[in-house]
């Protein structure tokens, strides 16, 4: 499966209830550990922030130097990162494993230190956030929710059920919908962000993974790990239109 990172630039522009095994879940952990870096001009330094889940850290790294600038303790075993879009800020998933950190860390970027951390739903996996920066949706993977944080005061706004074991998640590009892969019940959460309700659950391969989203908002393309296909779903009629095999 593809590399699952999320950009953004120095500039301020962004380029972007089944407990399973530990033994289980280590198979997925290579779709998780997304990236944001910054970049801009030659001239500017490119930063990327990496999640080192079993080092309890995200990894600054300088990818014109080509080095590690900074590591930023975090809470237990972080897993995803996604950033604002004007790059302020980077919130990082928590899953705490087996001891139960369940939360986000959020980093300012300018310093790269931690600023808060958000308690979240139990085993906090995929985050993304809207295109306005003013909310962070987290996929909650034992707690079967998505739990919406607040940007401007980094507290839950709301927190919306889903189908069982929500992994990965894309918001469209006018931020109006979030879509939710769920792990365990084969299927996409279709959700509101305006009202942050579930519209619509789409069928698709089994164990869905990741999405993503067409810059064009007119499609949803998941990955069905179990499945070894990609369902592309059409956000119009939330429908599968097409099944991809690998």
């Amino acid at each position: 499966m593809g590399d699952n990172r999320v950009g953004f630039c120095e500039s301020k522009i962004q380029n972007r209830g089944h407990r399973l095994s530990s033994l289980w879940l280590l198979r997925y952990f290579a779709l998780l550990l997304p990236a944001a870096f910054l970049s801009g001009p030659a001239a500017a330094q490119c930063t990327v922030y990496v999640p080192t889940h079993k080092s309890n850290t995200v990894a600054v790294i300088d990818t014109v130097l080509d080095r590690v600038i900074a590591v930023i303790p975090v809470q237990i075993q972080p897993l995803a990162v996604a950033v604002t879009p004007n790059g302020a800020f980077a919130y990082v998933t928590n899953s705490g494993w087996i001891f139960g950190s369940d939360s986000v860390s959020v980093i300012d970027t300018a310093s790269n230190t931690v600023v808060t951390t958000i308690p979240v739903g139990r085993f906090p996996v995929g985050v993304a956030i809207t295109p306005n920066g003013a909310f962070a949706y987290v996929a909650n993977f034992n707690s079967n929710d998505v739990s919406v944080i607040d940007t401007a005061t980094n507290t839950i706004a709301a927190t919306v059920a889903t189908g069982t074991g929500p992994w990965g998640l894309a918001i469209t590009p006018n931020g109006a919908f979030a879509y939710v892969t769920n792990l365990n019940s084969n299927d996409v959460s279709v959700v509101n962000t305006a009202t942050n309700t579930v519209v619509a659950k789409v069928p698709v391969g089994n164990g869905p993974v990741a999405v993503a989203i067409t810059p064009n908002g007119a499609f949803a393309y998941v990955t069905n790990e179990s499945s070894d296909n990609v369902s592309v779903i059409s956000t119009a009629t939330n429908t599968v239109v097409a099944t991809v095999q690998w």
